[in-house]
């Protein structure tokens, strides 16, 4: 082999090597660097969550605005539904008048929740759950009681405290309302 042809392998070869050893380095260096996820422990987050929950039953029963004001977003875009046809809210503000409306109206109010289920996502950062309430009391006077009602919504952990962003009920229908 001539002197020159070996002495271009040479210097490929020192090339290539040279080239994965920083390769490795510099992948090396970003594994360094790389910043890792916190572990979330979902369980606690969880019981955070079902806090949030127990207080909105809870600000509900003893028509407290203060303390619905305190566990619900007040984003002009949320979303919110009720069981009427006409009960839906968009923003924060249409929302707490109507939930001051109703405060307004109601009495005796009475709320049992069972069937709770509660998901967080393993960001720790975003729940959902669903539920069915059975509510009784007193409506401009007049007793009520719905039994089954669905509750469902979404919350979000802004600034190190679960806050409700969207909450849907519905009151359902006996049998099937489209025959499939």
């Amino acid at each position: 082999m001539k002197k020159s042809s070996l002495q271009f392998i040479m210097a490929f070869s020192l090339a290539v090597l040279l080239f994965f050893a920083f390769a490795c380095q510099k992948k090396a260096e970003k594994a360094e660097t790389k910043e890792v996820a916190p572990v979330v422990n979902l369980e606690a987050e969880k019981a955070a969550v079902k806090t949030v929950l127990d207080q909105f039953i809870q600000a509900s029963k003893i028509e407290d605005m203060e303390l619905f004001s305190k566990i619900m977003a007040h984003d002009d875009d949320m979303v919110n539904l009720g069981t009427d046809a006409a009960e839906r809210w968009v923003g924060w503000e249409p929302f707490k008048n109507s939930i001051e409306k109703q405060f307004a109206s109601l009495e005796e109010t009475d709320i049992s929740v069972r069937e709770q289920v509660i998901k967080v996502h393993k960001s720790g950062e975003v729940a959902w759950f669903s539920e069915f309430m059975d509510l009784k009391g007193k409506a401009q006077g007049q007793p009520y009681a719905l039994e089954g009602a669905r509750f469902t919504g979404v919350l979000e952990k802004r600034n190190g405290s679960w806050l409700i962003v969207q909450i849907h009920g519905s009151v359902p229908v006996s049998g099937q309302a489209v025959k499939y």
